[in-house]
């Protein structure tokens, strides 16, 4: 309670950076952050992947595949989410609400697999 509070107070909010990673490690390590987040109760994540100006075409494929298996897979763990973009328009990263864990998981149940 006292972390949440601090971080209220500062407008601290927990942040995965997925610069420089592939596709599948990504993917595996944004459902490892959320699983995290959600166990310790915070409310609010920020994701950064990166606009993708080193990849090929000038367009990042985690810009594309990270909010795809957010409304897909991460919707276990992700109420919403809002893409923050720059003064240019461009996004290379995004804010995300957890769904509330109150009653989810029983004692003994492992959210931390594979998502449905």
């Amino acid at each position: 309670m006292i972390r949440a509070a601090i971080r209220s107070l500062f407008a601290i909010v927990p942040t995965l950076d997925l610069h420089g990673l592939g596709v599948k490690q990504a993917l595996a390590e944004t459902e490892r952050f959320l699983a995290e987040m959600s166990a310790r109760g915070e409310q609010r994540v920020r994701i950064v992947y990166g606009k993708g100006r080193g990849s090929p075409g000038g367009i990042g494929v985690l810009r594309q595949v990270v909010p795809a298996w957010l409304e897909g897979s991460g919707r276990r763990w992700v109420e919403r989410f809002e893409r923050q973009l720059d003064a240019s328009g461009a996004d290379g990263g995004l804010v995300a609400w957890l769904r509330c864990r109150e009653t989810d998981s029983e004692p003994g149940d492992s959210r931390e697999g594979s998502p449905d």
